[in-house]
């Protein structure tokens, strides 16, 4: 394959004095032209010769005064070639440019440019409570009567109080009504016993004030006067019937 070398771009004083050339060829023509069409003369040669000289003569001094006139032809870029653009920038200084690269930086900001408004957060939401769980109440105490000893006069009871909870219990109150009147309460051990007709409260002494957790205390007394259907009709344990 045949390679096409490539001219190399003309500069401005080249192209000009190509153009002068050129036009003095064509003078030089146009005059040999004219000179053949006029009679074989030699006085009329003489003026044609004269011519083409001062014709010659007025473009050599025009292309000669043109490129004298150019004072710096190496500086000027080849035709048809843009120049390229310069990346120098002068920037005075304080106008918010960066001399070293060119590029320019953000100015700062004036205390009486107006600040930019911040973006409205929407509602919030509240976070919801979470309600602390009530604390679970323990479990009622447990009462269990039971009748002991009969004899013809009297018997002997015995109620065990139990506390199925997982703490300590205590200001318990048993509650025994007998069937009469007539009939009374005595050798009490584990309580604390008061009367109102034929109804008789407990309440805890030292030793079972404190009915201990999954655990038990006992309360003990004689009824006197009990012939027959001496049994207690009602038992309560903090309100709560007795289990038999």
């Amino acid at each position: 394959m045949r390679k096409v070398r490539q001219r190399p771009a003309r500069t401005l004083p080249v192209a000009i004095l190509d153009v002068l050339l050129a036009g003095v060829a064509a003078v030089r023509a146009l005059v040999r032209r004219v000179a053949g069409l006029l009679p074989a003369r030699r006085g009329d040669r003489v003026v044609a010769s004269v011519i083409v000289a001062a014709a010659l003569v007025a473009v050599i001094g025009t292309g000669f005064l043109v490129v004298t006139l150019l004072r710096t032809p190496d500086q000027f870029a080849p035709l048809g070639v843009a120049p390229p653009p310069s990346a120098e920038i002068e920037v005075e200084p304080g106008d918010g440019t960066d001399t070293a690269s060119g590029s320019a930086t953000p100015p700062a900001s004036s205390p009486l440019a107006p600040s930019p408004t911040p973006p409205r957060a929407g509602p919030r939401s509240r976070p919801e409570r979470s309600g602390s769980p009530s604390p679970t109440p323990p479990p009622p105490l447990a009462a269990r009567y039971a009748t002991e000893d009969v004899t013809l006069l009297n018997y002997t009871a015995s109620v065990t109080i139990t506390n199925p909870g997982p703490a300590p219990a205590s200001d318990w109150r048993l509650v025994i009504t007998l069937p009469r009147t007539t009939q009374s309460v005595a050798a009490v051990d584990g309580a604390q016993a008061s009367r109102e007709g034929a109804t008789w409260t407990f309440v805890p002494d030292r030793a079972t004030s404190r009915v201990p957790a999954r655990g038990s205390v006992q309360v003990r007394f004689r009824v006197d006067g009990a012939l027959i259907d001496g049994e207690p009709t009602a038992c309560t344990i903090n309100n709560r019937p007795c289990e038999a």
